[in-house]
């Protein structure tokens, strides 16, 4: 990946099922960030698990949202999976619920390797192409597809960057 998306998709809206945190990318970066922290907190909870009997499709989504400043301020981090819009039951309490809008979408696939490298990397990169004139970024939920059975040490993910219509 050298700064271009392999392909530009529209999606209709969707909703996804999962733990969430706030963060800011300057947390992140300095080592004193949430994610990780959250991807633990969604596999140490058994989350996917309990939220199998709600899900519409296989995949790990890592989605960001709710943005107070771009990619400057805070924001929201849902590590989940999709679900049907409206559940016939509860989910269990710890479980936050995200529609992410329909929109067009840069993706952007990773190149194959270490997960949290090559992902860290990409973002480094897809922050550098959203800088450039023509790619505007719409901050309305972009996220990151983890296909089912990813290696964590030898693995390729996809990510979605939501761009301004």
């Amino acid at each position: 990946m050298k700064h271009e998306p392999a392909r530009v998709e529209v999606l209709p809206a969707f909703t996804l099922a999962g733990v969430s945190v706030v963060t800011t990318n300057e947390a992140e970066l300095s080592g004193k960030g949430e994610i990780g922290k959250l991807f633990e907190r969604y596999y140490s909870g058994n989350i996917g698990g309990q939220l199998a009997p709600y899900a519409q499709r296989q995949g790990l989504y890592n989605c960001y949202f709710n943005y107070e400043q771009g990619d400057a301020g805070r924001y929201e981090v849902l590590v989940g999976v999709p679900v049907r819009e409206q559940a016939q039951e509860p989910y269990p309490e710890s479980v936050t619920t995200y529609t992410v809008p329909a929109a067009k979408y840069a993706v952007f696939v990773t190149e194959r390797g270490p997960v949290f490298e090559v992902v860290q990397r990409a973002w480094g990169e897809i922050w550098q192409w959203s800088r450039q004139p023509g790619n505007d970024r719409a901050f309305t939920g972009d996220f990151e597809l983890y296909p089912e059975n990813t290696d964590p040490n030898d693995g390729q993910v996809e990510i979605y960057i939501a761009l301004r219509q």
